[in-house]
């Protein structure tokens, strides 16, 4: 210890404080907290500080005392309340009051009283000191918003801590008001403000005895109203316009003692142009009808009624503001409700607050504004609002709805034939239904007890009526009666309870045969949107109703018409994508239409000339599985499957239509595919046996080509991985033997499914072993390289050790004379996404396809292929390493090829110049995806481009007509991709270097000529509307 009894650590910490406090903050900061947990562990004691401050506490210098002081009011500010003993606290607050006189360190003293004031021991008697201070020597207007800031926090940390007695004690909390009222006069500062307003919030809602206070309190808020405010760029703080603007509402709606000042001030306001500062005025209105209580609401709710009507009647933008949503919703997407909306949720509060207090005020209410809205029904002059407006207070509560509706729906609810009034009535029933929808649909059971007695229930039949009416009786033309009509079906259903089934079932009734006659998109959509809605509330009745109606629509015979009962006719593919649209993600409603169709399937299957239809139903059931396979259920494949699996391979294998047809035989088996995909993993070893038998021994697909090879393929590609295949080197190696085989008559189809059943069982039974012993490098014929190529993907797809080895094999390949071109060409199987091979989700058994294959493909070949291309002299084995670059950047993601396109653009245009048409054409290809996908790295080499495509746009000895048609349509891209001043200078001499291509010999050459040079006559103007 020194002398004066301070810890030699302690001097070194002051001094390193006071050196940082203005050149490094943080640093202050951290010494500052290592103090305070020295006084929290007892290894120091506050009077230390105190002795180790005092030489700079006393300084002459005022930075020095500004530094000290600011340092002991850090280390308070970060120790707990009740740390200090009471006599601590009265020293300190005395030694405070001796600083504060000092100008340079009112600042870090008020710093100080902010801890001070918050501690265990301390007194009102200090409090009063405090408080005695700020409202009789302290000035705002003196000082800095960062020495106003503390002020704010003292007051509001004496609010929180000695809130029970500011509630008790009336002499303490007229002080308390009046300091506050002092401090908060004038501020500016939107950090300041912010406390300013909640501290104004939580004085008026809660302390008693205020009354006197009442004007003075509201006149130090409103004076902000409408508070505007721009944050600066990086503001410290993060407050923004709206944090301001809430805070003020807030403290303006608190207490019912502002009432007469806050509704005439803000009715004032409303008179305002600006559509923001009455969007501000209206939702502070609607926050202080909502806090203030039924009493005031009883006083003002006419002056009220007189200024918003203006703003309903003749301030609405004339959207259907409450035609989607229910009163007082807010969409998630909308930042701030419109004016027009504001205002309609005022009456509904209003009605609210009215029928709670006395319901003979709400009737004298509701009567008022009935009598002024008369006329608009009778002369038909703004029924919209009007409707909104008495929607709007009905939906407050079940009684003030069917007040409402009892007076209301007779003004308007009549049946015509008149188009325009139909639209009418129907657009504003919409109100009204919302308005059942926020007041019914809710879990509450006392409400749920009141809905058999809800007055909407007498006009049900009359809606009913006037709906199906407006849907069936209208013309097709009148698109919007339809659309609406539709609407209000569907909202109708969404109303709690307001349906029996049987109407229900009416209504999709009427949906569905709306769908399936009219043509109209619009119309379309909004029915499928309808025939969704309801399925999700009542998932069986769409069923029962509407997709069984469908599918016994559908023929069992491929040349039969299909009517419906008004003898309309429909299309057997519309009604297919009537299915597919509406049954998205419902479980029940995917199940039976996989049911229906395949029922479906094996009667139609069996007909003459039935491919096409056939090819309808599956790859309606090919789509259904695609679009749905993620939320299928195991429960939900295994009835799938033990519904209409048997059904399905029966049509497969005894129907010529199916089984000789390679789409059709091709989507079947991928369906099948699906169907097992996520059945349970427990019986798929018995599965695998039962296929086995089925198609191997029973079949006999190994001995003799067939095309049941390509189900059976599919079928165990959804198998488990880890099910053990009996005999599966037996079933490879004649697998093997079938494909090489050069007797044979293989079709093409046939030997693709073959291959593909090499390539799985390479990925999920065989090992590496078995595969390296089977595969013969020595035969270089055609047949055996496509075999090799399909049994590498296997492996490739699980990265496999086995599969580098292959791929160098093949690189090395691509410098045959012979068989070069042709290996090029196979690159691509490597990289193209076959369904049975993918991941999908919950899904990891099926196969050994790792995620990022082609990635680590891609990544293996690159610049193998690069430095070959380069290093070659001879053409044309420059193009077969062009082209097996070219076919697997077809297939690889963007991000990926991104990385390399510096190295590989130069490859690309120097491919442009050599004399082999097939380089070339690879090239044009390769350059037209990368021009697609980045178009910054085109640009820069536009010019050179253009050169050379114009060169290749005319005949020439290697410029045939695929190098032709594709030099153009890679022009016409560069329109779309390229920016104008890059292209606007080339524009004349491309126009006119193109013009002899119009005589060229070829019309589809000709005709991408005039494409293309229409859009470059284009480039730079702007489009007409």
């Amino acid at each position: 210890m020194s002398n004066q009894g301070v810890p030699r650590f302690l001097s070194d910490t002051i001094i390193s404080f006071i050196a940082n406090v203005d050149a490094n903050q943080d640093k202050a900061e951290q010494l500052s907290a290592q103090l305070a947990d020295g006084i929290v562990a007892n290894k120091l004691k506050l009077l230390q500080l105190v002795v180790a401050l005092k030489d700079n506490l006393t300084s002459e210098d005022n930075s020095n005392r500004r530094k000290a002081l600011f340092c002991l009011s850090g280390v308070l500010s970060k120790i707990s309340e009740s740390r200090l003993t009471k006599k601590e606290v009265s020293v300190l607050f005395a030694f405070y009051f001796s600083k504060i006189e000092d100008e340079f360190l009112v600042e870090d003293s008020l710093f100080g009283f902010c801890s001070l004031v918050q501690m265990r021991y301390t007194t009102i008697g200090d409090v009063r000191s405090v408080l005695d201070y700020l409202l009789n020597q302290y000035k705002p207007g003196s000082f800095l918003a960062p020495v106003r800031y503390f002020t704010f926090k003292i007051v509001e940390n004496i609010y929180e801590k000695f809130n029970d007695i500011l509630k008790k004690e009336d002499d303490l909390t007229y002080t308390f008001v009046k300091t506050f009222l002092h401090i908060a006069n004038g501020e500016k500062d939107p950090k300041n403000l912010l406390i300013s307003f909640n501290l104004n919030r939580r004085i008026s809602s809660s302390l008693s005895d205020i009354d006197q206070f009442k004007e003075d309190l509201f006149d130090v808020l409103f004076c902000y109203f409408p508070i505007t405010f721009k944050p600066p760029k990086n503001d410290p703080y993060n407050i923004s316009n709206n944090d301001l603007k809430i805070a003020l509402r807030s403290a303006i709606s608190s207490t019912s003692l502002f009432a007469e000042d806050a509704f005439g001030n803000l009715i004032d306001k409303l008179t305002a142009s600006s559509p923001n500062v009455k969007n501000d005025t209206l939702l502070t209105i609607e926050a202080c009808v909502d806090n203030f209580g039924g009493q005031p609401s009883m006083k003002y709710w006419l002056p009220l009624w007189n200024a918003l009507k203006f703003e309903i009647m003749h301030g609405s933008d004339g959207g259907e503001v409450t035609a989607s949503e229910p009163f007082g919703s807010v969409s998630s997407e909308t930042f701030e409700l419109s004016n027009f909306q504001v205002a309609l949720n005022i009456l509904r509060s209003l009605a609210n607050q009215l029928i709670h207090v006395d319901e003979h005020a709400f009737d004298t209410f509701l009567s008022h504004i009935l009598e002024e809205l008369k006329p608009n029904f009778q002369y038909e002059k703004d029924l919209k609002q009007s409707c909104s407006v008495l929607a709007s207070i009905g939906s407050a509560n079940t009684t003030s709805f069917n007040k409402v509706i009892e007076c209301s729906l007779p003004l308007f609810l009549k049946d015509t034939s008149e188009i325009p009034k139909l639209k009418l009535v129907i657009m504003n029933l919409s109100f009204f239904f919302d308005a059942y929808i926020t007041v019914f649909n809710t879990a509450d059971p006392e409400i749920m007890k009141k809905i058999p007695d809800a007055s909407l229930n007498q006009f049900k039949d009359d809606i009913l009526i006037i709906l199906g009416k407006a849907l069936t009786g209208s013309s097709k033309v009148e698109t919007t009666v339809r659309t609406l009509a539709v609407i209000q079906f569907t909202k109708m259903v969404k109303m709690n309870n307001y349906l029996n089934r049987e109407e229900v079932a009416l209504i999709l009734q009427y949906l569905t045969d709306t769908i399936l006659t009219d043509t109209n998109k619009t119309t379309y959509h909004t029915c499928l949107e309808g025939l969704k809605t309801i399925g999700e509330s009542y998932e069986e009745l769409v069923y029962s109703v509407s997709l069984k109606s469908l599918l016994d629509l559908l023929p069992v015979t491929p040349i039969a018409d299909i009517h419906l009962s008004n003898n309309e006719p429909v299309e057997k593919e519309h009604i297919l994508k009537v299915i597919l649209d509406f049954t998205t993600s419902k479980h029940t409603l995917i199940r039976e239409s996989l049911c229906g169709l395949s029922e479906k399937l094996s009667l139609v299957a069996s007909q003459q000339n039935a491919g096409r239809y056939c090819f309808l139903i599956i790859s309606s059931l090919y789509t259904l599985l695609v679009n749905n396979i993620n939320m299928i259920r195991e429960e939900d494949s295994s009835l799938i499957k033990a519904t209409i699996e048997t059904r399905l391979l029966s049509a497969l294998e005894t129907h010529g239509d199916i089984l000789l047809d390679n789409h059709n035989l091709m989507l079947l088996s991928n369906v099948l595919f699906f169907i097992n995909l996520k059945t349970a993993k427990e019986t798929h070893q018995t599965q695998l046996i039962k296929y086995q038998k089925h198609f191997i021994d029973d079949l006999d697909i190994l001995n003799a080509p067939s095309q049941l090879v390509v189900p059976f393929v599919k079928l165990i590609c959804a198998l488990d991985k880890d099910s053990e295949f009996d005999g599966v080197e037996e079933v490879f190696k004649k697998t093997l033997a079938l494909v090489s085989d050069r007797l044979s008559c293989i079709k093409d189809s046939q030997r693709l499914g073959y291959l593909e059943l090499l390539m799985i069982l390479s990925n999920k039974w065989l090992k590496e072993d078995s595969i390296r012993a089977h595969c013969d490098w020595k035969d270089n014929s055609r047949k055996n390289l496509e075999t090799l190529i399909w049994i590498n993907k296997g492996l490739l797809m699980k990265n496999s050790s086995l599969a580098v080895e292959f791929n160098n094999n093949f690189l090395t390949l691509l410098s045959d004379k012979t068989n070069g071109s042709y290996i090029a060409k196979l690159f691509e199987i490597f990289v193209i996404d076959i369904v049975s091979m993918e991941r999908y989700k919950g899904n990891s058994w099926c196969n050994n396809t790792k995620t990022l294959y082609k990635q680590k493909f891609f990544g293996e070949i690159f610049h193998s292929l690069v430095k070959s291309y380069k290093d070659a002299s001879d053409p044309m084995l420059k193009s077969n390493y062009l082209t097996a670059l070219s076919l697997v950047l077809k297939h690889t993601p963007s991000q990926l090829i991104e990385t390399h396109m510096d190295e590989m653009l130069p490859m690309l245009l120097q491919a442009l110049d050599l004399p082999i048409s097939d380089v070339v054409i690879s090239a044009l290809d390769t350059l037209k995806d990368t021009a697609e996908k980045f178009h910054q790295l085109i640009s820069p080499q536009a010019q050179t481009l253009v050169k050379s495509l114009l060169k290749l746009s005319v005949p020439g000895n290697y410029n045939n007509v695929v190098v032709r048609l594709k030099s153009l349509e890679l022009l016409e891209t560069l329109t779309k991709i390229v920016p104008l001043n890059y292209t606007l200078p080339m524009k004349k001499e491309i126009i006119s270097s193109l013009e002899s291509v119009l005589d060229d010999n070829k019309r589809v050459v000709r005709t991408q000529c005039v494409i293309t040079r229409q859009a470059f006559f284009e480039l730079g103007q702007v489009p007409f509307e």
